[in-house]
């Protein structure tokens, strides 16, 4: 996970308690409610905390990712890739096969080049004319050395917590806070208040149902920089370790006094 690197530089925490390995009897689909949602201001400037809190029920037990898995292993030999980002590289003669790699700086082969802003500009065939057009980090990666924007897509199965933040307006409707439209290229990732919890069952074979409480905890010194004043609402969601997804979980109005 590429870390932001400015006021919203932060640190997930996440603590789960009370998870109980039971005989199956839940759907292999989790299943979460919201119990609470907390606000911490540390004044002057340090590291806010914005603390979640779910109940949890998975009924095979397979909840959870360890901070240093790049793939989830199905069977010994079939595995689906959980690294992140996606850079892509292309052919220069071809211009229209896109292949992955995980590294903005890997030794290409000749004629090979990756897919970046000048592709964007320069090739109007298909598929580099799909680009997105606004340079922002949600699909653009400024890369320093050599000086280059690199297309980018986030792995949608990098992490297991999900949480959307949302900003309320005079009218009482909501709207969605894009992270990626604040900051230039080289110091934002579009996926800031997402991250992981661990491995959550003793034995993941036995495929027990789990029943639990998870809370997680995202600190940023620039939490109450940019929400002061405002009232906010989050939706959260979590997924196992075979890609189901729960069901969303959404808060009441949260206000963050000046």
């Amino acid at each position: 996970m590429r870390w932001i690197r400015n006021l919203f530089g932060c640190l997930i925490l996440v603590w789960v308690v009370g998870a109980c390995l039971k005989q199956p009897e839940n759907s292999v689909i989790p299943t979460i409610t919201l119990q609470s949602v907390n606000f911490k201001h540390v004044f002057p400037v340090a590291a806010d905390t914005l603390i979640v809190t779910l109940k949890f029920t998975d009924g095979d037990g397979d909840l959870g990712i360890n901070g240093d898995e790049t793939a989830i292993y199905t069977s010994a030999s079939d595995s689906t890739d959980i690294n992140s980002p996606f850079y892509y590289v292309y052919d220069s003669a071809k211009n229209t096969v896109w292949y992955y790699v995980h590294e903005p700086n890997v030794s290409l082969p000749k004629g090979y080049h990756y897919v970046n802003y000048a592709s964007h500009r320069n090739i109007h065939t298909h598929p580099f004319d799909t680009l997105p057009s606004a340079p922002t980090c949600a699909n653009w990666e400024f890369r320093a050395s050599p000086a280059d924007t690199l297309y980018i897509q986030d792995n949608p199965y990098n992490n297991n917590f999900f949480m959307d933040v949302y900003i309320k307006n005079p009218s009482g409707t909501y709207t969605y806070f894009d992270i990626t439209t604040l900051y230039p290229l080289a110091e934002c990732t579009p996926n800031a208040f997402n991250g992981r919890f661990p491995i959550l069952s003793s034995d993941l074979g036995k495929k027990s149902s789990l029943d639990g409480t998870i809370t997680y905890k995202y600190q940023s010194a620039g939490l109450y920089l940019h929400f002061e004043g405002e009232t906010l609402k989050i939706k959260v969601y979590i997924l196992d370790r075979a890609f189901h997804k729960s069901n969303v979980v959404e808060s009441g109005d949260i206000f963050i006094p000046k």
